[in-house]
């Protein structure tokens, strides 16, 4: 990703009110990966919200200062990621465009907005434009339901409009967390996305998880996100297994106190 090197292609999902920076540092003291720090309201930041911009707080000597921002207004995006440069001299920004909560794609953000095209392109393009050398990439999910699917049109517009990665949540929105990965989706979108690497998330929860979806869909990489919560420790297994070495053994009970 740019000026990004990652030993290994594994990327630690942003989720709101658990990626931060001490749960952060646990993970990476596992393993070399791409740890990202939780959603951000674009407009929050603009209109300089405290508690937002101690939410997108950085820990001393964090070697990747990576971020997700969230927002429907592309003037809002691109204010917002000029100020987190300046400020917080960020190496990499990722645009939420899967968030499933009811709340927000009512309001037409997170999921919704891949289901409108024009201002999709619009809003990575301004991203895109603000970020200059900061290397940007989207998520998204499969569509809104199984009848409006929307992942490869998202996936060419990323690519289109200058996205260096994408990753994809293999379910609906509908769906939020529940049933399984459509994992089927995420080999169909590597085939539609050819110049930018192409990264899959849903349903790893352990290391085997992660080379399965790999060489099942032909994905770039792998997004993990819930697989982690309470066990940093998949990162230093799932660095093995991606380098062709056999996973540690897991803690015990000491090392985990």
């Amino acid at each position: 990703l740019g000026p990004i090197r990652l030993e290994t292609p594994v990327v630690l999902a942003p989720m709101a009110g658990v990626t931060d920076w001490p749960f952060r540092s646990l993970c990476l003291g596992w393993g070399a990966a791409l740890y990202v720090n939780q959603m951000i309201t674009a407009r929050a930041l603009v209109e300089e919200h405290s508690l937002t911009w101690k939410l997108a707080e950085f820990g001393h000597g964090e070697p990747v200062r990576s971020i997700q921002l969230y927002g429907t207004d592309p003037k809002y995006v691109a204010l917002a990621v000029r100020m987190l440069k300046d400020r917080l001299n960020i190496d990499h920004v990722d645009m939420n465009f899967g968030c499933p909560v009811r709340k927000v794609t009512g309001n037409g953000g997170g999921a919704a907005i891949p289901a409108r095209p024009r201002l999709l392109a619009r809003i990575i393009k301004s991203v895109v434009s603000s970020a200059g050398t900061v290397p940007v990439t989207i998520k998204f999910r499969k569509g809104i339901d199984e009848s409006l699917l929307t992942y490869l049109d998202a996936g060419r517009i990323g690519e289109e409009e200058g996205a260096c990665a994408i990753a994809l949540h293999a379910r609906t929105a509908a769906q939020l967390y529940s049933g399984d990965a459509d994992w089927g989706a995420i080999a169909d979108l590597k085939q539609h996305v050819r110049s930018i690497p192409v990264l899959g998330n849903g349903d790893i929860f352990e290391c085997w998880d992660a080379l399965r979806m790999v060489r099942q869909t032909g994905c770039d990489g792998v997004v993990v996100g819930r697989g982690c919560l309470g066990r940093p420790w998949l990162f230093g297994e799932l660095c093995a297994v991606m380098t062709g070495q056999e996973p540690p053994q897991p803690p015990n009970s000491g090392a985990v106190a």
